[in-house]
């Protein structure tokens, strides 16, 4: 059940739900097609508005999500206690310098046409992986050589890599017998081509009506789920996809690292047919990035002071219906592993801000409201937002109006993501929203560096902060397997962000997942997307 339930339904039963009922949905359409003549199965049928356009799953990025939940299985898993949990690997060991990992692979797990999944299988994707998967293209320069012998798999790296374990959690062993043909994975379009090992096994996909269904697969190795058939409707936004919730229409909604919408949820409520779990979201769904290397934003002290400026509560009263919390310096929330505690929380404090901006030797000399730099100009930030997000733009503005009460002037430059993309790229702004997904926090060496560290690559990436001893910290975190090791320099990683604030989070916030009254058993997984996950299958218990 929803945490904080009473602040919950003050802010929403009593504030919202009089003005937001059913009636609002009133002729939305959806491509749900008619339920099925599945009356003895045990059906759970899921909502998401996802763009799913094929069954290939290394050519469309959210089925390919789709099947890491329900069609196939990684070697392991993040646990919902943020462990890291044995799947298709039923062990592991890793040398003391981090470079060779050995894998014992489960000796009862099939392929659904039948065929055993041997280590053969794991080594062949790993390779296959690494030579047609642009996305894998970084296992080219850390791993070196992989071979098998019985059940086990070995990987050999060419430099140390101790976060190795953290990065196979995504990606699915594929069968050799059905791929080892296929040198463009892209474009392979045959009926093996959806042939896994998970929990349930692919039937249909209708792209016109906007249905998947599956079949549990009743030798799975982990245990046969406790559903029988899982269908996922797609839906074609998220007013019919409620409204089909609040109805009972369909069981539970999926989105892989979004949030279910808090506005939604005095409509679900009101139904009386929907219940909720929550759990703390593992990425940051609004940040402030700063361009360190050049501008007033490149002064720590006018990032403490921007940071001082902030009502944090007001953001996630206005954005995240009271449901979150302010954050700490150190960035990424507290369900991640090793989260360092002793950080200050961000506290809105504009006489500090001032202060701050005082002794940078930022006044106001003219007397208009608005600081001048070093040369007698108006401070003028530039604050670079996606105009594809209409939460982004309204936070720009929010943002924009608590810096000009410390007088620091604030010009929003709103970008489509590619445009977006390219400035940020070539750091040609002061100030940059952006969100990090829970996968995101957790790649590189952990705890938002993957954002932070100059020499990464790739289109949500900053790559702002060069500091060497922030360098230094991610390469000992990565250079090593050591548990104790790791301990030590995630909490360093999060000290030094919050010492040079390359970004701040601008709230921490709680996770809603609304499902059917009756329901229970369900596991929630903070990767993937809330109740509907691996662990769930095994578990859940229809009304």
């Amino acid at each position: 059940m929803i945490k904080n339930w009473k602040k919950f339904k003050k802010v929403w039963l009593i504030g919202l739900a009089a003005v937001i009922s059913l009636s609002l949905f009133a002729g939305c359409e959806q491509t749900t097609p008619n339920a099925d003549d599945t009356a003895t199965a045990i059906t759970l049928k899921v909502g998401s508005t996802k763009p799913f356009k094929t069954t290939n799953r290394f050519s469309d990025y959210w089925y390919g999500v789709l099947t890491n939940l329900t069609t196939h299985d990684s070697l392991i898993r993040l646990g919902d206690d943020m462990s890291i949990k044995p799947w298709l690997a039923k062990s592991w060991t890793v040398s003391d310098d981090a470079k060779t990992f050995v894998f014992t692979i489960a000796d009862n797990a099939y392929w659904h046409d039948g065929t055993k999944l041997t280590a053969e299988d794991v080594a062949f994707s790993v390779e296959y992986y690494r030579d047609y998967i642009a996305s894998a293209s970084w296992m080219k320069d850390v791993i070196a050589d992989v071979s098998f012998s019985g059940d086990t798999v070995t990987l050999s790296l060419s430099r140390p890599y101790g976060n190795l374990l953290t990065e196979f959690m995504t990606y699915s062993i594929v069968p050799k017998h059905i791929w080892q043909d296929v040198t463009d994975p892209l474009k392979y379009n045959q009926t093996d081509m959806t042939v896994g090992s998970g929990p349930f096994v692919f039937e249909s996909f209708d792209l016109s009506s906007g249905k998947f269904i599956f079949k549990a697969n009743e030798d799975y190795f982990q245990g046969k789920p406790t559903i029988d058939r899982l269908e996922v409707d797609i839906y074609q936004n998220m007013d019919a996809l409620v409204l089909s919730l609040a109805k009972g229409d369909i069981d539970t909604w999926w989105d892989y690292s979004g949030t279910f919408p808090y506005t939604s949820i005095p409509a679900l409520i009101k139904s009386s047919k929907v219940d909720f779990e929550t759990s703390t979201y593992l990425g940051v769904p609004s940040a402030l990035g700063f361009n360190l290397e050049d501008g007033p934003a490149s002064d720590i002290n006018v990032r403490k002071a921007i940071a001082a400026a902030i009502n944090y509560q007001q953001i996630i009263e206005y954005f995240y219906a009271g449901y979150g919390s302010v954050p700490t310096t150190g960035f990424v929330p507290p369900t991640h592993p090793n989260f360092n505690a002793d950080l200050p929380s961000l506290a809105y404090n504009p006489a500090e801000a001032n202060a701050l901006l005082d002794a940078a030797g930022l006044l106001d000399t003219d007397g208009d409201g608005i600081r001048e730099d070093s040369s007698g100009q108006n401070i003028s930030l530039r604050l670079l937002a996606r105009s594809d997000q209409s939460t982004n733009m309204r936070l720009a503005e929010i943002l924009r109006d608590a810096l000009s009460e410390i007088g620091l002037g604030v010009e929003i430059r709103a970008l489509d993501l590619s445009a977006w993309a390219s400035v940020k790229d070539a750091l040609d702004y002061d100030m940059v929203l952006f969100g990090a997904t829970p996968w995101g926090t957790l790649m590189h060496a952990g705890h938002g560096s993957g954002y932070f560290d100059s020499r990464r690559t790739g289109q949500g990436v900053l790559h702002n902060l060069d500091a060497a001893e922030y360098l230094a910290a991610c390469d000992a975190r990565l250079a090593t397997a050591d548990p104790a090791q790791q301990a030590v320099l995630d909490l360093r990683i999060q000290e030094l962000t919050a010492e040079y604030l390359p970004g701040i989070a601008l709230a921490w916030t709680e996770s809603v997942y609304p499902y059917r009254q009756g329901w229970s058993g369900w596991v929630i997984d903070s990767i993937y997307g809330g109740v509907f996950n691996g662990f769930s299958f095994l578990s859940v218990q229809s009304p």
